[in-house]
């Protein structure tokens, strides 16, 4: 199904003038409208950020950063730390490839509904969007053939697939996304794969993208993973991306200097060495997960399954949801943006306070 997408891209958190306009402040609302680590940064960031000289300037190169993902990230030398490429959140790196690799005129398909900052990007590169949705009737699952049958027909310069979806959670298996990946070799587009959610896919499943990125030949394929989702370093900033050396060299040129700041890059670095806490934070999610979503089920709305540690919810007028849950101080996404006016997104978070949810949901509901 083809639809266009908005021109207004909306984001999940808090929104601090709304919150001022009701007379609350953050510490007041508990925050289901994010999907990211609900358990907040290893100790041992906050110990790496108190020892950062904030006089001296950062490294352009984000060096041990780059070489610290390639070790406990994307398997120590499979993939060359020139194909690594860090920036100030992966929402600049979109922008980035965007403005790199687009001219006015071009098209772009969009597998959706999804971030709407795709969308943005290309756009402001003076590109034609064509977004191809999954329906609530099919709960929101893509199939690869009908995708790669319809890259034939478009001939798109650029390819954008989350994966795993947001918001929807749905996930395409590595033959799937193997198989968009020869499609786009074949018509001569970009592939870009965003991975931000990666390892929020419960049961954990192994990506296959680092492994095409090293062996990618004449596959054009640029991998855009998140470090404020799974480290919880949202107010920082950081994620990466996974590109042949040229793609990478040619993206880096696009960054401006110091683009990564000493704070984040030391945060990065602290935690995904940490790979016991990340290991036990996913571990008690998963826990939590099974837990929320059986509760969400027990209420008088569909939910939509998905295999990340966040979920759709149809709930009929998501504008109105949303207000009245913020009335009792819980956040919520409200996902008319992402053209689901009768869906919210929640995320995952501790049984204290998604029980609060979900007694708030029955009551309202």
């Amino acid at each position: 199904m083809l639809e266009p997408h908005s021109s207004v891209v909306m984001h999940g958190a808090i929104d601090y003038a709304e919150l001022a306009s009701r007379g609350l402040s953050p510490d007041d609302v508990l925050d289901f409208s994010v999907n990211a680590n609900p358990y907040g940064p290893s100790p041992v960031v906050q110990e790496a950020i108190r020892s950062v000289p904030l006089e001296r300037y950062p490294d352009r190169e984000c060096l041990q950063l780059r070489q610290t993902i390639q070790h406990f990230e994307v398997q120590d030398g499979l993939v060359p730390l020139a194909s690594i490429l860090c920036g100030n959140g992966s929402n600049e790196l979109i922008w980035v490839i965007a403005s790199t690799f687009l001219r006015p005129g071009d098209s772009v398909v969009i597998i959706g509904p999804t971030f709407g900052e795709y969308s943005a990007a290309c756009r402001a590169a003076g590109a034609t969007i064509v977004s191809l949705k999954a329906t609530v009737e099919t709960q929101f699952q893509v199939d690869s053939m009908s995708i790669s049958r319809y890259l034939q027909t478009v001939q798109p310069r650029m390819v954008w697939l989350c994966n795993p979806n947001n918001p929807t959670g749905t996930l395409l298996e590595p033959d799937d996304i193997l198989r968009i990946a020869k499609r786009c070799m074949r018509i001569g587009a970009l592939l870009v794969v965003d991975e931000a959610y990666q390892r929020f896919v419960f049961p954990g499943e192994v990506s296959i993208t680092s492994e095409l990125v090293a062996k990618q030949g004449e596959l054009r394929l640029i991998v855009l993973r998140s470090l404020t989702k799974d480290c919880a370093l949202a107010g920082l900033r950081l994620g990466y991306l996974l590109a042949s050396p040229l793609l990478a060299k040619r993206l880096s040129l696009r960054l401006p200097a110091w683009s990564v700041n000493v704070l984040a890059q030391a945060a990065g670095v602290a935690a995904l060495q940490d790979r016991p806490y990340l290991e036990q934070c996913m571990q008690a999610l998963q826990g939590e997960r099974q837990d929320f979503f059986a509760a969400l089920k027990m209420l008088s709305v569909n939910v939509v399954p998905s295999r990340t540690h966040f979920c759709l919810l149809e709930v009929g007028n998501a504008h109105e949801i949303r207000s009245r849950l913020l009335e009792r101080k819980l956040l919520v996404r409200d996902c008319a943006s992402f053209g689901l006016p009768h869906h919210i997104r929640v995320a995952t978070r501790p049984a204290s306070d998604w029980q609060l949810l979900v007694q708030a949901l029955r009551e309202i509901l």
